[in-house]
């Protein structure tokens, strides 16, 4: 009888089941038993604690607004804190929209969601066992945010987290790690990426030409397509050239063609953009000056205990001239440039800007060779006397 009775209210409570210690929602359309339960209370936790984020997100998406919810969460929820680990992991997925992922002063707000005291471990095997595990690893997931967006904790979040988990807990050791390394790694470049970079894509693109330029005397410039006549696609050219480079040009021989090539990738931190260059073939045959006689002899006259290595027999009949800074061992970049498009046609008006500061190169065949997942080859021929020959490579 009495297991018939069991049974009969098992059988009943099955649906209406409450989650112990938290009392965080009555799930009644759950099975205790489904082995996906967690996963789906989990879910279901997370769709109630965004909520608070679509209420205040119809007003505007801003870090006052994310604050607010945080706020109405605090004030809903003001002694035991209940479903405060599923809240702070649904604020994090939130606040790239509110645009609040590289603010410090959001993340101490949200480790004010955290109740205090209550977690601190009092014995060494508490602290060893991870007291309150679920709790520390909210805690671990919030810094582990942080470092990724490059957001240095300062002291008083460290203040905070003693308060919540005390200073010999494991989230502790995580702040204690980030304190340590993340100020070496801020400092550790000397040429830094500004954290708040600008949105119009030409700043981009010159932010991104000075990175790659290592002559000092490179000149930037920006370009509109619209001024050419003929040009058919209507964009911004910015180039990066130096006076040394449109030399090289103009010592270039009119019979070897030049090389357009890209896009290559650079990255401006969340900032994707594709950049071309100018280049041509090393010439092997540099021309060289002749090794004076009176240097040998002078080296001859400093050998004087009559060493002989293996290289004795080879003369030194000449040396090469010293090569710029452009001069590669595989070719010289003659110029760089980042189009608004990518396309072959604001290439083809980028080597007609540089024709206006590079005589020879409206006298010097041209080729294009394009990364595209399609191949083509066409000859445009234009009234300038020069001809292009574009190739596009997969």
């Amino acid at each position: 009888m009495i297991k018939r009775t069991l049974s009969k209210i098992l059988a009943v409570n099955r649906f209406n089941y409450r989650p112990s210690a938290r009392h965080i929602i009555r799930t009644k359309f759950f099975d205790a038993r489904d082995p996906k339960y967690a996963e789906k209370e989990k879910q279901l936790v997370l769709h109630q604690s965004s909520q608070y984020f679509d209420t205040v997100a119809k007003d505007k998406e801003d870090k006052r607004n994310f604050m607010r919810a945080i706020a109405m969460y605090i004030a809903a929820e003001k002694v035991r804190r209940r479903g405060h680990v599923e809240f702070i992991n649904a604020a994090l997925q939130q606040m790239k929209r509110f645009n609040v992922h590289r603010d410090l002063e959001t993340y101490k707000m949200l480790m004010k969601v955290f109740p205090t005291e209550v977690m601190v471990a009092k014995r060494t095997w508490e602290v060893e066992w991870q007291h309150y595990p679920k709790q520390q690893q909210c805690a671990i997931d919030l810094m582990d945010q942080m470092e990724y967006y490059s957001v240095i904790p300062d002291d008083q979040f460290g203040y905070m987290l003693k308060d919540v988990f005390g200073d010999k807990a494991h989230a502790f050791r995580k702040y204690r790690r980030m304190m340590y390394w993340l100020p070496k790694f801020k400092n550790v470049n000397p040429y830094p990426i500004p954290l708040d970079l600008p949105n119009d894509p030409r700043e981009l693109a010159l932010i991104a030409l000075k990175r790659m330029s290592i002559d000092l005397q490179t000149e930037y410039s920006i370009f509109e397509t619209s001024e050419l006549d003929n040009a058919i696609d209507k964009t911004f050219v910015a180039s990066a050239q130096s006076w040394r480079q449109r030399e090289l040009i103009e010592s270039h021989d009119a019979k070897k063609p030049l090389f357009v090539e890209g896009g290559y990738t650079i990255w401006l931190r969340d900032n994707k953009l594709q950049y071309f260059k100018l280049w041509s073939e090393a010439n092997p045959n540099v021309p060289k000056h002749v090794f004076p006689e009176d240097l040998r002899k002078k080296y001859n006259e400093k050998n004087l205990f009559n060493f002989k290595t293996i290289f004795d027999d080879e003369r030194e009949h000449s040396l090469t001239t010293p090569n710029v800074m452009h001069q590669q061992a595989d070719g010289t970049v003659l110029g760089l440039c980042i189009t608004g498009t990518g396309s072959k046609e604001s290439l083809v008006s980028w080597v007609t800007f540089l024709q206006k500061t590079n005589k020879k190169l409206a006298d010097i065949p041209v080729i294009f060779t394009l990364k595209s997942p399609t191949s083509q080859i066409s000859i445009l021929k234009e009234e300038e006397k020069f001809k292009f020959e574009i190739k596009k490579k997969t």
